[in-house]
């Protein structure tokens, strides 16, 4: 959708109507019937690269190798990466737009370092870790309905062959931590659910963090690592960003058909 500005002369409304469907994801892994990666394939090349602000250092790859051990089954490794963010990694509030590329610092570094992160800088960092450990991953996001409300998320979905892509939400998985009354049972279970299953309160936006537009961006964008919502593209300097703009004049709203 395109509107050139020029030939607008009087106050512009755009309307996005669309239904989707979601369903809940459950994937039976047998460990012993994970294939092997065809580490020649574009895509095990594309997910286990270090890109933006999914950055594989040598600090994050020494981490992998001691939260995965001596464990070589790519299943396995991923679950050690995944609970050793939900018990170890707290959820925090990210400054985002500081991050990558208007600075050299990115979201994973950050988690590294901090050992806190959100939904989005939790999934970058076990992205990280995976991709470190060559198995493919990627941070995908979209809107989650856990209130019937269209609400910004990210996950993480990482590439076992024989089965495809499986999500992972350690974020999600640590609200079990919040209510104490819980019976410990039940939290287990809860957290163990999120790692290689998906509720179906989702809608899927982007497969992937700090994709280029199409067509490419001219200027600044306001949140670069998310396309879960229309772009701002603008050309002042980068320390003075127009996000009261965007949310005074964008809304979302949400309607369950059952």
């Amino acid at each position: 959708m395109e509107v050139l500005m020029e030939e607008v002369n009087d106050d512009l409304v755009i309307q996005v109507i669309f239904t989707f469907t979601h369903y809940v994801q459950r994937f039976s892994v047998d460990p012993d019937n994970v294939g092997e990666y065809d580490r020649n394939s574009p895509l095990y090349k594309k997910y286990t690269q270090s890109f933006g602000n999914t950055e594989i250092t040598p600090e994050i790859h020494k981490m992998a190798e001691n939260i995965v051990g001596d464990e070589k089954n790519p299943y396995y490794r991923a679950s050690k990466i995944y609970y050793y963010i939900v018990n170890n990694v707290d959820y925090s509030l990210m400054p985002h737009l500081e991050f990558w590329p208007r600075t050299p610092r990115t979201e994973s570094v950050y988690v590294h370092e901090k050992q806190r992160g959100d939904c989005g800088a939790q999934s970058m960092y076990f992205t990280a870790l995976c991709r470190s450990m060559g198995i493919p991953a990627r941070t995908t996001g979209g809107w989650q309905l856990f209130m019937n409300e269209f609400g910004g998320h990210f996950w993480a979905e990482f590439y076992l062959p024989n089965y495809g892509w499986l999500p992972v939400d350690t974020s999600c998985a640590q609200t079990a931590f919040y209510p104490k009354e819980l019976p410990a049972q039940e939290r287990e279970a809860f957290i163990d659910f999120y790692f290689g299953n998906q509720d179906s309160k989702r809608c899927v936006v982007q497969v992937d963090t700090d994709m280029p537009l199409i067509p490419p961006a001219q200027g600044m964008i306001l949140l670069p690592a998310a396309i879960q919502m229309p772009v701002i593209e603008y050309s002042i300097p980068s320390v003075e960003f127009p996000i009261n703009t965007f949310f005074e004049y964008i809304t979302m709203e949400c309607e369950k058909i059952d």
